[in-house]
C-alpha cells in the first residue's frame, strides 16, 4: 500500500509539474506581449470606433494661406498659393487681419483664445494702433512659444513682461512621426493646452492623448467667415477658441487617425484636458495579473471540456475580453489590453493540444491494457466452463447407462420410479450442460455461418415429430399449418435449434389440455413462422426481459425447470439471419413469437454480426 500511494503521488507531481511548465511558458508569452500590445494598439482602435462626440467647448479657427496672400500679392512676393515653396508661420501675418479677427472674436466673450500660429517678435517693426496692441494684449489671448532653449526664452510677438500670455506650443512625436502623447516638460511656461483650459499639470507629466475622430471632429471657422460676419453672434461665446493655420505638406502634424493641423492636434489635447478622457494604463504588474486569470481560466476549460466543447469556450472568452476592452475604452477611456490576452489563448490551446493528446493516448493504452485483462479474463471463465462442462458430460452420461440398465432389469416395484427420477434428473442436468455449452460457443470469436439452400417446412415437421411425443405426455395438442415455401438460405442447424426451443418452450410452460400451433407462410419477400400457444403468458413488464440471458418469468420460477438461455438463443441465431423475431402476449390468453426470415442472406451483413447483436458478443458456434 505505501508503495502504490508513493507512485501514485509521482504520477500526480509528474502530471502537475507538465500542466505548470506548459502555463508558465503560454503567461510568460502573453506577457512578453505587454510590451508591444499598446502604442500600435491604440491606433487601431482609433481607427475603427470612428469619430467620437467632443467636447462643444472647443472650437477651432482656421486661417488658409489664400486669406493672407493678399498682402504677398500687394508686395509683389507672391503670386498664387502654389508658387509657395515652404510655409513657415510668419508667412500668416497680417496686422490689419489679425486685429480685426481678434477683436471679431473677443466681442463674443470667448472663455480663452489659443494662437498656434508662433509669430516671431522679429515682427515687431509692424506698424500696430494702440487699440490693435490692446486687442493684441488681451489676457484671455494665449500665445505660442516654443520650448524654451539656453538662456534667452523665445518669445512670440506680443509676449508681455510677466510672460502670462505665453504657452509652449510643441508636440511630441514618437519615433514613427506620430504624436500619440501629451508631455509637459519642465520648464516654467507652460504648455498651450494648460493655459487656455486653466490646467495645472504636474512637471514632466506624460500622457497618452485619446483621439476623438479625425481633423473634422471639431467645430471649425474659417477666418473669411469671422471678418465678413457670417458668424451668428454668440457662437463663440464662452469657447476655447483656438487659432490655427493650414499648412502644406511638409509642415503637417501625423496622428493615428492621418494627418492634421497643429490646431487640430492642439483641439485634441484640450479636450482630453477639459473631459479627462486621457487613455488610462494600469501598472503592468495588473496586466500581467488579469494574464494570470485568462490563463487559468483556459487551462481549466481545456482540462474539463472535449476539445471541440473547449475550442468554442475559449471562442467565447475570448470574445468577452474583446468586449470589455472595447466597453472600458469608449466608454471610461480606460486600456484593456486584447492582443497579449488573445494570443496567450491561442498559444494555450494549441501547447495544451499536445497535452490532451498525451492524456488521450494514456488512456487509450490503459483501455487497450485493460481490455486484454478481461479478454484473458473472459477467456479463462470460459475454458473453465467449457472444460467442467466437458468433464461433467462424462459421468452424466455412465450414470444414465447405469440408470438404463436398472430400469431395465427392475422394470417394475419402488425401486423403478426411483431410477425413472434419477433418470429424469440426469437428462435435465445434462440439458443444463448442453445450454451452457452453446452459449459458450456461440459467444466464441471466429464464427461463420454454414450457408445452405433448404425447406424450412421440412426443419419444423422434424422438430414437430420430435416434440410430440412429450406433447402428448402432458395431453397438450400439437398442430402445424405450413403453407408451401420457396426454399430459403441459411444456416439450417442453427434454424432448428430456434423451432426447437419456441416449440420446447411452448409445450413446457402450457398446462395440460393445451393447444400449441406452429405456422409457416410468406410475406413480403420474407418467411414468417409463428408459435403459438395458450400457457399463462408473460406480463408487460417482462416482455423485453425474456431475450437476456439466465432471465425467466418470475410466475415461472418454480414451476418449470431452465436455464433462462433458449430464447437469448433464439434471438441471436435469428439477428444472425437478418432477421426478427417478436413476442407478444397477454396474461391467461397464452404467448406468439413470431419469426421473420429473409428469402436471402447479405453476405456483406453477415461479417458484421456485433451490429446485429449490440456489439456486446463475438460468435462461434462448432458443430462438432
Amino acid at each position: 500500500m505505501p508503495q502504490l500511494f508513493v507512485k501514485s503521488l509521482q504520477r500526480r507531481w509528474i502530471r502537475a509539474r507538465s500542466l505548470f511548465w506548459r502555463g508558465f511558458v503560454c503567461w510568460m508569452l502573453g506577457c512578453s506581449l505587454l510590451l508591444g500590445d499598446e502604442v500600435k494598439s491604440f491606433d487601431l482602435r482609433f481607427q475603427m470606433r470612428g469619430d467620437q462626440p467632443t467636447s462643444p467647448d472647443v472650437v477651432v479657427v482656421k486661417i488658409h494661406p489664400d486669406e493672407v496672400l493678399t498682402n504677398y500679392r500687394l508686395r509683389g512676393r507672391l503670386s498664387t498659393w502654389k508658387d509657395v515653396v515652404d510655409v513657415t508661420d510668419s508667412f500668416y501675418w497680417d496686422p490689419q487681419s489679425w486685429g480685426n479677427l481678434l477683436e471679431k472674436l473677443l466681442a463674443q466673450q470667448p472663455r480663452a483664445i489659443g494662437v498656434t500660429v508662433y509669430l516671431s517678435e522679429t515682427l515687431r517693426n509692424a506698424a500696430l494702433s494702440e487699440r490693435g496692441v490692446r486687442a493684441f494684449l488681451d489676457p484671455r489671448i494665449t500665445w505660442a512659444s516654443p520650448t524654451p532653449g539656453g538662456d534667452r526664452p523665445i518669445l512670440p510677438l506680443f509676449a508681455d513682461s510677466t510672460l502670462s500670455n505665453v504657452g509652449i506650443y510643441d508636440l511630441v512625436r514618437d519615433e514613427d512621426g506620430i504624436i500619440r502623447r501629451f508631455v509637459k516638460g519642465p520648464a516654467g511656461i507652460p504648455h498651450l493646452a494648460e493655459k487656455v483650459t486653466g490646467a495645472n499639470l504636474p512637471v514632466d507629466t506624460t500622457l497618452m492623448i485619446n483621439y476623438r475622430g479625425g481633423t473634422n471632429v471639431f467645430t471649425e471657422y474659417s477666418m473669411t467667415e469671422v471678418l465678413s460676419g457670417q458668424i451668428p453672434p454668440g457662437t463663440f461665446h464662452d469657447k476655447i477658441i483656438l487659432i490655427g493655420a493650414e499648412t502644406n505638406s511638409n509642415s503637417q502634424f501625423l496622428t493615428p487617425l492621418g494627418p492634421s493641423h497643429r490646431a487640430g492636434v492642439m483641439a485634441q489635447i484640450v479636450d482630453n484636458i477639459l473631459t479627462d478622457r486621457w487613455i488610462k494604463r494600469a501598472p503592468i504588474v495588473f496586466y500581467m495579473a488579469g494574464l494570470f486569470v485568462v490563463l487559468v481560466l483556459s487551462v481549466l476549460i481545456l482540462i474539463q471540456y472535449p476539445q471541440s466543447v473547449a475550442f468554442l469556450f475559449l471562442i467565447w472568452l475570448s470574445t468577452l475580453i474583446t468586449a470589455l476592452s472595447i466597453w472600458t475604452f469608449d466608454s471610461f477611456s480606460v486600456w484593456i489590453p486584447i492582443f497579449s490576452p488573445l494570443v496567450q489563448i491561442l498559444a494555450t490551446w494549441i501547447i495544451f493540444l499536445g497535452y490532451q493528446a498525451n492524456k488521450i493516448e494514456r488512456k487509450n493504452m490503459e483501455l487497450l491494457q485493460e481490455s486484454r485483462y478481461l479478454a484473458e479474463l473472459e477467456q479463462l471463465k470460459n475454458n473453465f466452463i467449457s472444460l467442467i462442462s466437458h468433464d461433467l458430460k462424462t459421468p452424466i452420461a455412465k450414470i444414465q447407462g447405469s440408470v438404463d440398465r436398472m430400469i431395465a432389469q427392475h422394470p417394475e416395484g419402488e425401486i423403478a420410479a426411483d431410477l425413472r427420477q434419477l433418470r429424469s434428473s440426469s437428462e435435465e442436468l445434462n440439458r443444463y450442460i448442453q445450454s451452457i455449452l452453446k452459449l459458450l460457443r456461440v459467444e466464441s470469436r471466429d464464427f461463420k455461418l454454414v450457408q445452405t439452400l433448404g425447406d424450412i417446412n421440412e426443419t419444423i415437421e422434424d422438430v414437430v415429430a420430435q416434440l410430440r411425443p412429450i406433447a402428448e405426455g402432458k395431453q397438450i395438442q400439437l398442430t402445424s399449418r405450413l403453407e408451401p415455401l420457396f426454399t430459403i438460405e441459411g444456416d439450417f442447424t442453427l434454424l432448428r435449434e430456434v423451432i426447437l426451443n419456441l416449440v420446447e418452450n411452448a409445450i413446457k410452460y402450457t398446462p395440460e389440455g393445451g393447444r400449441v400451433e406452429v405456422r409457416s407462410f410468406e410475406q413480403n419477400d420474407r418467411v414468417i413462422i409463428e408459435v403459438q400457444d395458450t400457457g399463462p403468458g408473460i406480463g408487460r413488464d417482462e416482455l423485453q426481459r425474456v431475450w437476456q440471458k439466465f432471465v425467466r418469468g418470475k410466475d415461472q420460477e418454480l414451476k418449470t425447470k431452465g436455464t433462462g438461455l433458449g430464447l437469448y438463443l433464439v434471438k441471436y441465431f435469428i439477428e444472425l439471419h437478418q432477421g426478427r423475431v417478436i413476442v407478444e402476449s397477454e396474461l391467461g390468453k397464452g404467448t406468439l413469437f413470431t419469426v421473420s426470415l429473409p428469402l436471402d442472406l447479405d453476405t456483406g451483413k453477415i461479417e458484421t454480426l456485433e451490429e446485429a447483436t449490440g456489439g456486446s458478443e463475438n460468435l462461434s458456434f462448432d458443430r462438432g
